[in-house]
């Protein structure tokens, strides 16, 4: 073909196509452009992540090599909506409030990057390495899930009572999502229930001498007048520490102040419909309630407070025989008392009559 046919016929092919050329020209950038953004969000994501990672690894350093005595405390930034706020409050409530529950021990907080996943069985395997990377005593991270009433979950895992990382318990913990919900008593609260965490002797007020107990009780006392939302689950726990607390005061040393409370809030447990719904909590608010008469009747002698709490202490007692746990333990026990009553019987005929 002649040189000037062929780039006549060219000419004419280039006319013809010259707009899908362009089209297609337009749509290789658009498509470049796309991939080079695609590239840069990549790069920047792993960037956040070596940061976050550096940074955790700084923290957990920091901490582990913090050779100050006292409570070494890990929070890890919730997942959701809000999160620096959820962590700069519930910091702020450790702060403010950890050392009245804990007795004036020193502690120290430590922040890391989020922990995402809930109580998925991979994020508690990473936790409990972070806990064991920084030697933590207490690791939280949590979630916002909506604005419920109980929307903040909070995940932990706690080393208290001398466990190891690995041995550390895994908790969770509850509290109202919105931000109003959160003032008042509620950082107090929140601090009460982590100190438990930390020290869980906090919930068997005999471990403690009566006038540390009796300034535990009047928080609790004025943690139960919150009148913001509170869950039903930590109000629960809240009211049995009072309780348990008030009544401990009353027996050893006297103080009859928190009684009447006590007395009122486990009274509304008895209702029919209460001891239906939860009969545990129903034998709980009998002892406490029995208790509580016993610990007035010995300050001021009135038999008929000694009936009312024999009544009371009656009704715990029937209720303990029918648990299968309690039948099994008294018949355990019931058999090491043969079995020692055998073992003494063969030594006194060994002694006497020789095998």
């Amino acid at each position: 073909m002649p040189v000037t046919d062929w780039l006549t016929s060219a000419e004419a092919w280039a006319g013809a196509h010259v707009r899908e050329t362009q089209y297609l020209a337009a749509l290789g950038v658009v498509l470049g452009l796309l991939f080079g953004g695609f590239l840069i969000v990549l790069a920047a994501r792993f960037c956040v992540r070596i940061v976050r990672r550096l940074g955790d690894v700084m923290a957990a350093r920091a901490l582990r090599t913090d050779k100050t005595p006292g409570y070494r405390i890990v929070l890890a930034k919730p997942a959701g909506r809000k999160r620096g706020a959820t962590l700069k409050w519930l910091q702020a409530a450790l702060t403010d409030h950890l050392s009245a529950f804990n007795f004036g021990a020193p502690f120290r907080i430590m922040r890391m990057s989020p922990l995402l996943g809930g109580l998925a069985p991979r994020t508690v395997e990473r936790a409990r390495r972070r806990m064991a990377a920084s030697d933590a005593d207490l690791f939280v991270w949590g979630e916002r899930r909506g604005r419920k009433e109980d929307g903040l979950v909070l995940h932990g895992l706690t080393r208290g009572g001398g466990l190891t990382a690995a041995e550390a318990r895994l908790f969770t913990l509850r509290l109202p999502a919105r931000e109003t919900s959160l003032e008042g008593a509620m950082p107090k609260i929140a601090a009460f229930l982590m100190a438990k965490k930390l020290q869980p002797g906090l919930g068997n007020p005999q471990s403690f001498r009566p006038e540390k107990i009796s300034l535990l009780a009047e928080a609790l006392s004025a943690m139960l007048d919150h009148e913001g939302p509170m869950p039903v689950a930590v109000r629960n726990e809240v009211e049995g520490d009072f309780c348990a607390s008030a009544v401990h005061v009353a027996e050893e040393a006297g103080d009859l102040a928190g009684l009447d409370r006590v007395i009122a809030l486990r009274r509304e447990h008895l209702t029919e419909g209460a001891v239906q719904a939860d009969p545990e909590r129903a034998i709980q608010a009998r002892m406490d309630i029995g208790r509580a008469l016993l610990a007035r009747a010995a300050k001021k002698y009135e038999p008929e407070l000694v009936r009312e709490a024999i009544g009371y202490l009656s009704q715990v007692v029937e209720a303990l025989r029918a648990d299968p746990s309690i039948m099994r333990a008294q018949a355990a026990s019931d058999a090491m008392f043969k079995a020692q009553s055998l073992m003494e019987t063969r030594k006194r005929f060994a002694v006497n009559f020789g095998t």
